[in-house]
């Protein structure tokens, strides 16, 4: 693009392309109808090509114009973008977050990441929010979330996905459970292993009756519980065991928990990242995200 054309010759120009007019583009930039006027004639100039065809007092764009069309209102719109974001990074300090996470990865990445974060951006807050996945994932593309930590199944296709780690299941018991000794066990073993199991309503239920459904079995459910850490003390108090991802344990020593690998058709599972599709994250999310993956 020539050296001599300035970004108000692009305003001015997207302007009167999406009005059609100069009286109202005038009107939309809040300056008089004669400067619009000089200032297209002073880009169709520089060009060396007519923009517009002038059809009484209405504007059509040219083959030229219709060329520059499409690329200068991108050109604005990153420039806004770019604004934005050096506003944001000066804002940082006193940026806050959103965030909404599944109780699965709560413990095991969000403490060190909010540690970390603390480290390098004192000024930035965040409000973390424990939600099942498919809530995460509405918040998000509500933008009442500006970022959410769940579980990969079949998200909007107005959200994109970013895989952190992949998961599998493991039969997570107390030392004095029965099974407490093996090293790993087969699916098809847990067809009378009373379960604490998390309800209905969330996805990693789902995922636990996909994976006995594999060998056509179904979960021997004796306690539902609402949250993952009700369900793992569930286990040291009544003897029970649980399927869960290992990360679960992350973060929980003290309950002195273990988890036995299955095999057998066993299912992986993806976590990782929400947001909004085509959205850049901001700075704040930004720095977050670098938090996370150190």
């Amino acid at each position: 693009m020539d050296s001599g054309i300035e970004l108000r010759h692009l305003r001015y120009f997207v302007s009167v392309a999406e009005t059609e007019n100069f009286t109202r583009a005038a009107e939309r930039l809040g300056v008089s109808q004669p400067s619009v006027s000089q200032q297209i004639r002073d880009l169709e100039q520089l060009l060396g090509t007519p923009l517009f065809m002038r059809l009484g007092k209405r504007v059509r764009l040219t083959e030229a114009g219709l060329a520059l069309a499409r690329t200068a209102s991108q050109v604005l719109k990153k420039l806004e973008q770019a604004r934005e974001a050096v506003r944001s990074v000066a804002s940082l300090e006193r940026a806050h977050l959103e965030i909404g996470v599944i109780p699965a990865l709560h413990l095991a990445l969000v403490p060190p990441a909010l540690r970390r974060l603390a480290q390098a951006h004192p000024g930035l807050s965040v409000t973390v929010h424990e939600r099942p996945s498919r809530e995460i994932e509405v918040e998000v593309e509500s933008g009442r979330y500006d970022l959410g930590l769940g579980l990969l199944g079949q998200p909007s296709p107005n959200l994109e996905f970013k895989r952190l780690l992949v998961q599998e299941f493991s039969l997570i018991v107390a030392p004095g459970h029965p099974l407490a000794g093996k090293s790993r066990l087969a699916i098809r073993s847990l067809a009378d292993v009373p379960l604490v199991a998390l309800p209905p309503s969330y996805p990693m239920r789902q995922e636990v009756e996909d994976l006995l459904g594999t060998v056509r079995l179904r979960p021997r459910i004796q306690h539902e519980i609402e949250t993952v850490d009700g369900a793992l003390m569930a286990l040291v108090a009544t003897g029970l065991a649980t399927l869960l991802p290992p990360i679960v344990l992350s973060g929980r020593p003290n309950l002195g928990l273990i988890a036995i690998p299955l095999t057998g058709g066993n299912r992986p599972m993806e976590f990782g990242t929400l947001l909004p599709k085509g959205a850049l994250p901001t700075p704040a999310v930004a720095a977050f995200l670098e938090a996370l993956s150190a």
